[in-house]
């Protein structure tokens, strides 16, 4: 690049830094939106495999029609008289039921509901930092972790609302093992009328070497079930979706890229659409149409890099204040996603240039000069 053309470009955005700053917003908006859609949505995929990943059990049983990847919902359900069924074959250590609710309520939340004994037996201990766990097996009251507790600035003896009734928050345990909010089975069996159901079994085998073996005769012996091994259902977490999930997760992410990207190009495309008459000035002057469209080119994407970088600090301070203000919130930005997000905001700037610049440079110099 020669200096003239250099300072040229310079001049330019210095002379109309409205214009410029106006650029440079909106390719950071893009940049912002994007990543920020990005890692909140692979966050709560990341979070929630790591949390299950927690749970020591080596088999997890569902009922054949439940989601099939994630702890969602108590809709789909298996008699809890499974548990005396699974405890009947040789191999099987301990057996644990959960039953599950899940509720929209500022963030997405699944309550579980366990038998606490059997649930600590077969999915390990939980690491009480406060409190104590239920009073008993119908009591109105819940155990959160340490995240939810300062999420929701919950604290021992306050209460939680479900579904109209009050839990009293007894213990605060250490985050990591399988839920976020743990209450006794039979209130919840209560409270959404699931008398004697669960959600999902998990299973503790007597030697993991058999957990194959186990799993064979599971599924030999008891009818209309999913049965998994832990590891491979972690591994399902982290590296597959279902297919529903998928497309949602494509379709969030397609509007994020597709708002951020018009925005990103529109601004650009009006930006060269009033520099028509300053590109016949160039034209009178004996400047080439490759040469105009070249200078135009380079100071947009010099425009690029400013707002990807202005875009890179801003989705750096959105992800502090989200997760200051929400620290259930995990956000995971691979650096996959920040190579496509420049090539996005490239792309987009570019096409925002070709076509003005070129329709500018194809008209007559004296009609170029006299647009407004």
């Amino acid at each position: 690049m020669t200096s003239t053309k250099l300072s040229v470009i310079i001049s330019n955005v210095i002379n109309r830094p409205v214009r410029a700053l106006i650029t440079v917003l909106a390719i950071s908006l893009e940049v912002l939106m994007i990543l920020l859609v990005i890692g909140i949505s692979h966050g709560i995929i990341q979070d929630n495999a790591d949390r299950q990943e927690g749970l020591s059990a080596d088999i997890i049983i569902q009922p054949a029609n439940a989601p099939p990847i994630f702890f969602t919902t108590g809709s789909a359900t298996l008699p809890d008289t499974v548990s005396q069924d699974l405890l009947g074959i040789s191999s099987v250590q301990g057996v644990t039921p959960i039953l599950f609710h899940a509720q929209m309520r500022g963030s997405w939340l699944t309550y579980y509901g366990i038998d606490f004994l059997s649930f600590t037996e077969v999915a390990g201990q939980l690491n009480f930092v406060e409190g104590q766990t239920f009073s008993s097996a119908t009591a109105k009251e819940v155990i959160i972790d340490d995240l939810h507790a300062k999420s929701q600035n919950l604290g021992i003896g306050e209460f939680i609302e479900l579904k109209g009734e009050r839990f009293e928050v007894v213990g605060i345990f250490r985050n990591g093992i399988g839920g976020r909010v743990y209450l006794p089975i039979q209130s919840l069996q209560l409270l959404m009328d699931r008398i004697g159901k669960a959600s999902t079994f998990l299973v503790k085998v007597n030697n993991p070497e058999q957990i194959n073996k186990t799993i064979g005769q599971i599924t030999g012996s008891i009818e209309n079930i999913r049965v998994t091994a832990m590891d491979d259902w972690v591994t399902l977490l982290r590296n597959e979706r279902p297919k529903a999930y998928q497309a949602f997760l494509n379709a969030v992410i397609g509007v994020a890229i597709a708002v951020g990207s018009f925005a990103c190009f529109l601004s650009v495309y009006t930006t060269i659409t009033q520099r028509t008459r300053e590109i016949g000035i160039f034209k009178s002057l004996g400047a080439s149409k490759t040469y105009i469209v070249n200078l135009v080119l380079v100071e947009v994407l010099i425009l690029c890099v400013i707002g990807l970088i202005s875009g890179f600090i801003l989705t750096f301070f959105g992800q502090l204040i989200i997760q200051s203000l929400y620290p259930t919130q995990h956000l995971v930005i691979s650096v996959t996603w920040i190579y496509r997000t420049i090539l996005l905001v490239l792309l987009s700037g570019s096409l925002g240039v070709f076509y003005p610049a070129i329709q500018a440079t194809r008209k007559d110099p004296v009609q170029a000069l006299a647009h407004d």
